[in-house]
């Protein structure tokens, strides 16, 4: 018999220490990026990697927020679909927009190689619920759109 799901990974107390919450800099800064989730840490690092000097501050502790309530999902694509993109932002804007997107679980796992952060990880996909047979057809739609 499988061992019984303890208590949702949302609901746990985080374990991250938390990022200052006020400037530390003489001023000299280069950058402040607000927010310790995946972007604000993105961002950090690359600019840190560009060679400018940066200051992350967050509220809370590291990832606490929306990155670190996802579950650790990391699944490239954006709330709109690339047909959708492409009508209303244009061909050329609309398509970088879904090559961006489409680019971003790589980077997510180029990260954790490149910095040999400590992070268990299977990439295996992902799963599109559908509750009803209009639903069934629209995932059906968006992963035929997606994979083009």
């Amino acid at each position: 018999m499988p061992a019984a799901f303890s208590d949702p990974i949302w609901q746990k107390p985080p374990t991250a220490p938390a990022l200052q919450s006020e400037l530390s800099s003489d001023g000299t800064l280069d950058a402040v990026i607000v927010g310790g989730g995946i972007m604000g840490l993105s961002t950090a690092l690359h600019a840190a990697r560009a060679g400018l000097s940066v200051q992350v501050l967050d509220a809370g502790a590291i990832g606490q927020g929306a990155s670190g309530l996802n579950g650790g999902q990391v699944i490239p694509g954006l709330k709109y679909d690339p047909e959708w993109l492409i009508e209303h932002f244009g061909k050329e804007r609309g398509e970088a927009l879904v090559d961006f997107a489409a680019s971003t679980a790589d980077a997510v796992f180029d990260v954790i190689r490149d910095e040999k952060l400590a992070v268990p990880f299977t990439r295996n996909g992902w799963i599109q619920a559908a509750h009803t047979e209009t639903a069934l057809k629209a995932a059906a739609n968006r992963d035929r759109q997606w994979r083009a």
